[in-house]
């Protein structure tokens, strides 16, 4: 089940929050979130998972997220050029981004005064197994700013606790306004990227590439949904909202939900002598097809 986002949700807590009708804690450290029962998150100040400790993204006692190569982030493209990207593999925080507290469980990600875009973000735990995400995109840039392109995705490595390897089967489940793409350890644990943006506010492409952060190649990708194999791959969401003028806001929503589905075998992988064999076998069928074209 995904948590549809209402589009004045996330306006009216920030107008909460500014009004000082709850209490608020700013950290300049990650932000633990959790339903006390079986899902919990560590938020960076940036707003990805965190590095920091081994808990990222988890779910029953599985973490997804922080194994190997820590991966998760989105990126931001305006005006044909990239205006930032948050990365949690190497740290970095390009909006100046703050993390705040809420004392009903969510966590505002809010960006830096001064910052050429505004980028307010509400992470929570409405139901078991989902993690939501609601943001506030405003332009400060003092100007009309088009093709503007935001991206976010991760690396799912939930097989490792198993003992299961990096690898997942990657499935893009829809596109368009019901956008998802979910990942499945052989075990069967799963982990989907659903975009919960009603109406059409803008293209959305669900996307399964190994390192590209671009949300403009992920959308011009044109990936369509399909089993797009058993790999170490990033599974990504890509929005493409247009012309944003000079102080427009634009609000939308993705969610990060995990769940246990049925185990699987994976693919074999072929033995060098295999790969020699069908190299080989490629070659005569090669030169057959020559012979005989020489002979008619």
């Amino acid at each position: 089940m995904k948590t549809r986002l209402k589009g004045n949700d996330l306006a009216q807590l920030v107008a909460t929050v500014l009004c000082s009708t709850f209490v608020i804690t700013a950290h300049a450290a990650p932000t633990v979130i959790t339903n006390g029962v079986d899902t919990s998150a560590t938020i960076d100040d940036a707003g990805y998972f965190s590095a920091t400790s081994s808990l990222g993204l988890s779910f029953m006692g599985r973490e997804f997220v922080n194994h190997g190569n820590f991966w998760s982030f989105y990126s931001l493209n305006a005006n044909g050029l990239s205006a930032g990207i948050a990365n949690e593999d190497d740290g970095s925080n390009p909006f100046g981004s703050t993390a705040i507290a809420n004392v009903d469980g969510s966590v505002l990600v809010m960006s830096g005064p001064g910052s050429d875009w505004s980028i307010i973000q509400k992470v929570s735990i409405p139901e078991s197994g989902h993690v939501a995400v609601e943001i506030q995109l405003t332009n400060h840039t003092g100007a009309t700013a088009t093709d503007v392109e935001w991206g976010v995705g991760l690396d799912p490595d939930q097989g490792i606790p198993a003992s299961l390897g990096f690898e997942t089967r990657n499935v893009i489940d829809a596109v368009g306004e019901n956008a998802s793409v979910t990942a499945t350890s052989p075990d069967g644990w799963a982990i989907t990227l659903a975009n919960l943006t009603g109406g059409a506010t803008s293209t959305i492409a669900a996307n399964i590439n190994c390192c590209d952060l671009d949300p403009h190649n992920m959308l011009i990708a044109g990936q369509l949904p399909g089993n797009y194999g058993f790999t170490d791959l990033l599974i990504n969401l890509a929005y493409d909202f247009g012309t944003i003028n000079n102080n427009q806001t634009v609000s939308f929503g993705y969610e990060y939900i995990m769940a246990i589905s049925d185990p699987f075998t994976p693919p074999p992988i072929p033995e060098p002598s295999s790969y020699a064999m069908l190299l080989a076998g490629l070659g005569l069928l090669g030169f057959a097809v020559h012979r005989r074209k020489q002979n008619t």
